[in-house]
């Protein structure tokens, strides 16, 4: 299980921020949740370590990602893989988006 991020840096410099902050942000959550980061090149990929809370700590991040300004405003993909299986993210925002204003 892992999901993996990409993002535009002219569209994070239009948007007035940084490559190196917004890597710094996300780093930290997936750290807090002992998830680990698997390559910050062009691609930030973080994967599961076998714990059983993997699954929900991962969504609980995604979800507070997906929810924030900032980070819509940089990523250009986020993608979730699980057994082979992909969910793009992105594309669900708006509904996400919808469902917690309701909540």
């Amino acid at each position: 299980m892992q999901v993996r991020f990409t993002f535009d840096d002219d569209l994070m410099k239009k948007n007035g921020y940084e490559r190196e902050n917004v890597y710094y942000t996300i780093k930290k959550h997936f750290q807090q949740r002992r998830l680990k980061c698997i390559s910050e090149d062009e691609n930030l990929i973080f994967a599961d370590t076998g714990n059983e809370n993997d699954y929900g700590n991962m969504w609980s991040i995604i979800l507070a990602l997906v929810l924030s300004d900032w980070f819509v405003d940089c990523a250009t993909s986020c993608i979730f893989e699980e057994d082979g299986e992909t969910e793009d993210v992105l594309v669900q925002i708006p509904e996400l988006r919808e469902i917690y204003a309701t909540a």
